[in-house]
């Protein structure tokens, strides 16, 4: 390896009496570090056959080819460079469409490329976002795509635009189709009375031709064509019925209800006899005043002549979100929330299961880095580190988990199972011991010995202990603040305190509070007020040089306090630039936190950052420091060396503590990273102007549809990064639902100046 002499001076710009700046210097030295591993498999987006026996997966970064005998993946090709990307398939999946879009210059590129030679045939830029909806034409080569109150039309082949569509009755398309025949394209649009119904374009001269009758549809999830070319299949958004129409006559053929969970999917058999109907749990709306929920994860099969069921199958996975059905009709994949299953159409059972891919942000590292889990609401998940193998997937049945921790060894998970906290053997995959447990949100913490398990229960806490499960204590604060419904615990090590935040008053007045154990008894100490405490970050333990007990508290404005415990009251000792996850390494002497989504390590004592790595999306670290976990734009999580991170050999860095604000002038526009994130319901989303400027926050769902539209209008200069001047989302879309859990991607534009991130609603 061949190492580059090259100085790297740190400038940590502080707003100091007399104006005065702290100037840092690291090594001279830099080599580069990299992942050592990553824990799962890419995480599927959507699938399509190729053949009987090869599939397409569409994957965050790019495309796969996997072999369904093996399910070794075989081949992967293109490109997507972005948050924003979407992929399109043609019907038969013969091409398909990336289209990247980069917020900073607003451009759409389009890749177009043969999957059975894995080239790319075409591309071409346009100045709009061109994620949202788009279609290929049947056999000819043409593309459609959707932006704002308009269609564009390509040409694929030569990349030539062919024209756009638009009229005055023309709104937004929620989704489109060609025809068989290529002369049409079917959308979503707006009739003379104003309600959403589907149109009929003529490609040719790209006008609005005719509209269907027979029903005004409501948000149209997705327009599905037969085989044969005769009929149309639609679903709306959280609705769990399904519409069957004539193309040639435009006419309604038959709508019906399928089960009581929401439509996710349809698809027609190869031979267009039969329109396979995905139902997935979640919450419908309803026609009366109150919506309902259906617990329903079944395909249900319609005949489509006669619009009766005729079938229905499923596995023992929820939230099924996709089907595809092979050309033979002898095989479907089930695309579920935890996993996608090979189901055998004849002999109605799974043949292959892959659920290596992390389903949910509900993480737990064990402390000494060996032990990775991720739950969602229906399945456990646990790897091996070392290995990077899937140890367990264990099923809530009829059930569902919820918060859950992991011991110090790995040997044991405490998940919430209503109306249980459940300890399991995390060898045998088997619930060892039952503590009563309620409904309602709390944070679950395990003690470093194993010993006991933390719980919120109505303003106070209840602690479990495993050696004796009969024994419960309840833990309150005496006359200090009740614990809240957003409380997180940390114990220290040796199970000595226990620590718990706690935001009583919508997080404007925010606490820590301290327990001191005694033998087997966790005795209150006191607390303490600390404003603008970020409540959805763990607290964090270590000691100072003389051996006290040290709590970092993170707070909003992505600061840092670090707190010595004296025995009747807490000590601030330092407050450094940095937010969360904050994690002390072993020896005490190093702090790691993330700053702009770029990991920092500080010597926090000398109040010193000794690095800034290029670790983007870092969330955890194992207590004995050996293993510090990022998130991959792929959906893995990476795996990196904590002790290399802290080598006496020199490693790559970026300059540390370039601050944007100095002496009150902000220096350059930028979007900050939302808080509290993750977040349920409301965030705020902190920014910076480095002049007056109108300022608008776009918020797009994971496939670049717009969620939601916040406009502040004309803003000063300025720093926007506390709660008071942040802009507020309160969790809704543009009609005024909530929105369900998951990623989301924010947008601001200001001027010529935009930038997006990413952020997480975990409800």
């Amino acid at each position: 390896m061949k190492f580059i002499k090259k100085p790297l001076p740190i400038v940590l710009l502080r707003a100091l009496i007399g104006g005065l700046f702290s100037i840092i210097y690291i090594s001279d030295f830099a080599f580069a570090i990299e992942p050592i591993g990553t824990i799962g498999q890419p995480l599927p987006e959507q699938h399509a056959f190729l053949s009987n026996d090869t599939i397409l997966r569409v994957v965050p970064t790019h495309i796969q080819v996997v072999d369904l005998s093996t399910g070794t993946v075989i081949d992967e090709f293109g490109e997507r460079t972005t948050d924003a990307s979407k992929v399109v398939l043609s019907p038969t999946a013969t091409h398909l469409a990336i289209l990247n879009y980069t917020v900073g210059s607003k451009v759409t590129t389009v890749h177009i490329w043969d999957v059975n030679a894995r080239e790319q045939v075409s591309e071409w830029r346009v100045t709009a976002r061109l994620n949202e909806v788009a279609a290929f034409g049947a056999k000819a080569p043409l593309f459609a795509a959707a932006f704002e109150d308009q269609i564009y039309l390509w040409n694929w082949q030569t990349h030539k635009f062919v024209g756009k569509m638009m009229t005055e009755a023309y709104s937004r398309a929620y989704a489109m189709i060609f025809s068989s025949d290529d002369r049409h394209l079917i959308t979503t649009s707006r009739d003379i009375t104003s309600r959403e119904t589907l149109a009929l374009w003529n490609v040719e001269t790209r006008r609005l031709e005719a509209y269907f009758d027979g029903h005004k549809v409501d948000e149209v999830e997705d327009i599905v064509m037969s085989p044969d070319g005769t009929r149309i299949a639609t679903f709306e958004r959280d609705w769990n019925r399904v519409f069957v129409w004539d193309i040639e006559t435009r006419q309604l053929l038959w709508r019906e209800r399928s089960g009581t969970g929401r439509v996710s999917d349809v698809v027609f058999s190869p031979d267009s006899q039969r329109l396979y109907v995905a139902n997935s749990t979640g919450t419908l709306h309803s026609s009366g005043s109150e919506p309902w929920t259906g617990w329903d994860d079944q395909v249900r099969v319609w005949d489509v002549e006669s619009g009766q069921q005729i079938n229905a199958f499923g596995s023992e996975f929820r939230f099924l979100e996709k089907i595809t059905v092979s050309s033979d009709d002898k095989t479907a994949l089930l695309h579920y929330r935890d996993a996608v299953v090979l189901w055998d159409m004849k002999a109605k059972q799974s043949v292959r299961v892959w659920a290596d891919f992390i389903s949910s942000w509900n993480n737990a590292l064990s402390a000494n880095g060996k032990t990775f889990v991720s739950a969602s609401r229906y399945f456990i998940k646990t790897w091996n580190i070392p290995s990077r193998q899937m140890q367990h997937l264990i099923s809530a049945e009829d059930r569902l988990f919820r918060e859950l921790a992991i011991s110090s060894d790995g040997q044991r998970l405490a998940i919430g199972r209503d109306p249980w906290i459940e300890v399991y053997n995390l060898q045998t995959g088997k619930v060892e011991v039952q503590f009563p447990y309620y409904s309602g949100y709390s944070d679950i913490a395990f003690s470093p010995s194993g010993r006991w398990v933390a719980a919120r229960r109505w303003g106070f806490i209840r602690l479990f202990d495993v050696e004796n499960p009969e024994r419960i204590q309840q833990l309150s604060s005496k006359d200090g603040p009740d614990v809240d419904i957003g409380s997180l615990f940390t114990f220290s090590e040796n199970d000595e305190y226990l620590a718990a935040t706690t935001c009583p008053h919508n997080n404007q007045h925010c606490w820590i509070a301290l327990w001191k154990r005694k033998g087997d008894t966790f005795i209150f100490q006191y607390s303490w007020q600390v404003p603008e405490l970020y409540n959805h970050s763990r607290l964090a333990f270590t000691s100072d040089a003389d051996g006290s007990v040290v709590l970092s508290v993170p707070n909003r404005a992505q600061d840092t306090q670090i707190w010595r415990l004296l025995p009747d009251s807490p000590q601030l000792l330092t407050t450094l630039p940095v937010g969360s996850p904050a994690r002390f390494s072993t020896d005490s002497r190093y702090l790691f936190a993330d700053r702009d989504n770029t990991l920092q390590v500080w010597d926090w004592q000398a109040e010193t950052p000794t690095a800034c790595l290029s670790i983007s999306d870092y969330f955890d670290m194992s207590r004995d420091g050996t293993i510090l976990l990022s998130y991959a734009e792929t959906g893995q999580v990476q795996i990196w060396d904590g002790n290399a991170l802290l080598s006496p050999q020199p490693i790559t860095v970026d300059p540390c503590g370039k601050q944007l604000v100095i002496f009150g002038d902000v220096k350059q526009n930028q979007l900050l990273q939302n808080f509290p994130n993750p977040f349920n319901p409301e965030t705020w989303i902190p920014f910076r102007l480095t002049d007056e400027r109108h300022v608008t926050v776009h918020i797009y769902s994971p496939t670049g549809q717009l969620v939601r539209r916040l406009s502040p209008g004309i803003m000063p200069a300025g720093d926007y990064s506390s709660q008071s001047q942040a802009i507020h989302w309160d969790g809704r879309n543009q009609t005024g639902e909530p929105v369900s859990s998951g990623i989301y991607l924010y947008t601001i534009n200001a001027g010529d100046f935009s930038a997006t991130r990413k952020m997480l609603i975990r409800k």
